[in-house]
């Protein structure tokens, strides 16, 4: 029987439409995915200055819990990292260039891990630990209109939801970072007096020569940098959300790949910008 419609809507429809229109689809749709992230990280960052003492207190609350969670609770966990990469790293110099002197050590333990794994691994682990239960957490408030319940009763959500966890997320990375660099300086002078290493002194005397006060503001920039990556992407994908929760396990495993994807090129780009600035790392 012949169809009266001008078309058959069976047969597949075309949806490529040629390289202009492909490059032109993908354009918009990364015009439309960097307004959504970018509308996100400013409705939050200007969230603290509506009015509302009461809302104050109550966000400073949930900070505080949002630190607790992120922070406090991976204590463990980054303690354990930080002194099997002290003492991973200490063993892998004795043998690749055994007989050093303990000033070179103390160069390359500030160079390697206060400057690169301490920030590197503290932003993998919020990531993957308290980034999944951020994007999970806000992917079934979403899934189950609690988010637009709380703007129904006139709750701003970037203020109650997004805002601390950016926080909260951005002083655990710069806190855990502190902790884990002296763990793994401990891990990796415990393993160098085994095995016949240099005194805490050298190391000390490489630890002085080669820090800066340039790595302060490396330190602040990289944890602040990668902690608020990291809060701003997981709230971002986990509020995009549509109505099923069979998209909460979907953008939870998104906003932590897209995350550590982005954690890494940000420690990349900060890292190249810093020695094209101060120099070699290790003189």
């Amino acid at each position: 029987m012949r169809s009266t419609m001008a078309y058959d809507p069976r047969r597949p429809v075309n949806a490529k439409g040629g390289l202009v229109a492909g490059i032109g689809r993908g354009f918009l749709s990364a015009f439309s995915t960097t307004a959504a992230l970018l509308s996100t990280l400013f409705d939050a960052l200007a969230s603290p200055f509506a009015p509302g003492a009461a809302a104050r207190k109550v966000v400073r609350r949930i900070m505080l819990m949002q630190i607790l969670f992120t922070g406090v609770e991976a204590v463990t966990l980054v303690s354990v990292m930080g002194l099997l990469v002290g003492a991973t790293l200490m063993i892998q110099i004795q043998l690749v260039a055994p007989g050093q002197p303990g000033e070179i050590l103390g160069k390359i333990l500030v160079a390697v891990v206060l400057r690169e794994l301490a920030p590197l691994t503290t932003a993998v682990i919020v990531s993957s630990r308290s980034g999944t239960a951020i994007a999970t957490e806000l992917g079934n408030m979403k899934a189950h209109s609690e988010v637009l319940a709380l703007s129904a009763m006139g709750i701003d959500p970037p203020r109650f939801i997004v805002m601390p966890r950016l926080i909260g997320a951005a002083v655990s990375v710069i806190v855990l970072m502190v902790y884990f660099s002296a763990i793994a300086v401990i891990g990796g002078y415990a393993v160098s007096q085994l095995i016949s290493g240099p005194s805490f002194a050298t190391l000390r005397t490489g630890f002085s020569h080669a820090l800066m006060w340039e790595d302060l503001v490396l330190f602040m920039i990289k944890g602040a940098g990668l902690g608020l990556l990291t809060g701003w992407l997981c709230c971002h994908y986990g509020l995009e959300v549509k109505s099923s929760p069979t998209e909460v396990p979907q953008k939870a495993s998104r906003a932590v790949v897209m995350t550590l994807a982005t954690c890494i090129a940000y420690n990349a780009a900060v890292t190249a910008g810093f020695y094209y600035l101060v120099g070699p790392p290790v003189r």
